[in-house]
């Protein structure tokens, strides 16, 4: 195989202790990626989690395995199906896989989904070996109003072209703005503080700017689950990342099964002076 075959194993951080089994057990778990030439595979296993039956009785809900990245600036996802874990806690499995190359990868996800409405929760989150967390960098084509909130100035001041992602096809953007991805790991602004669940789910979120225009997009699904700060309507434009408007051509148009299966951002404006988010 020599330098065409690669292995790496992932280190998984529990982020909701309210799966576990059983609160004196031992925690478990093991994920492994390999690829050689155009070919990738991924092996999963945990232990002392809630079985699979549990969570479908209780909550009509199901674990899933995802790994997040971007490929040439465009935002990627694969989701790996529903994860079994049985009776005494313990699931794994082994599952092969072509597309993006591994370095596209940043984060490998163990979520638990609502199977009715799509929602997710983190239970377990990593950081695949290529990932990098971005560097404070200022960029000088990037020019605040006097008067820009001082929370913003500071995220939209040191973001650079590291940071740049094509989220949208430019056809879908309704925004025309340049878009930045913001790891999760960075500081999250206060309007935002009630989505941070959201963020930290996917860890990210994604600030963008047109002229003197400023935007703020949270990642998640075409769900009311997934629509951040809802009662207070500040995100109400929902936009597929680049590649998902491929399968619809009106948002009408979305079957329930394509609401759970496109990913996507909720986008707000960002209002310079007060900071605050204003809907679109």
């Amino acid at each position: 195989m020599g330098g065409d075959y690669r292995k790496f194993t992932v280190e998984m951080q529990l982020m909701n202790d309210e799966y576990r089994l059983w609160r004196s057990g031992i925690d478990g778990s093991t994920c492994i990626v390999e690829s050689y030439k155009d070919k990738r595979s991924l092996y999963f296993a945990v232990s002392n989690l809630l079985p699979s039956a549990s969570l479908l009785s209780q909550g009509n809900r199901e674990y899933r395995l995802i790994l997040m990245g971007v490929d040439e600036g465009e935002i990627i996802h694969r989701d790996f199906g529903s994860f079994f874990v049985d009776q005494k806690g313990d699931g794994s499995f082994f599952k092969k896989f072509t597309g993006p190359t591994l370095e596209c990868y940043t984060h490998c996800l163990l979520v638990s989904a609502d199977r009715a409405d799509g929602s997710i929760e983190t239970i377990m989150s990593g950081e695949m070996p290529f990932f990098q967390k971005p560097e404070e960098e200022v960029t000088e084509a990037t020019a605040m109003p006097c008067q820009f909130d001082e929370t913003w100035k500071s995220i939209f001041d040191n973001v650079s072209d590291k940071n740049a992602v094509a989220a949208f096809s430019e056809s879908m953007d309704e925004t025309g703005a340049k878009w930045y991805r913001i790891s999760s790991g960075s500081q999250i602004p206060a309007p935002l503080t009630n989505c941070r669940d959201q963020v930290e789910k996917y860890g990210h979120y994604i600030v963008g700017q047109r002229e003197s225009s400023y935007y703020i997009g949270i990642p998640g699904r075409f769900l009311q689950g997934e629509q951040p700060l809802r009662e207070q309507k500040c995100f109400v434009l929902w936009q597929p990342i680049r590649g998902g408007e491929k399968f619809f051509k009106d948002l009408s148009e979305l079957t329930e099964k394509l609401q759970e299966e496109i990913f996507g951002y909720w986008i707000g404006g960002i209002d310079g002076e007060s900071g605050m988010i204003t809907p679109l």
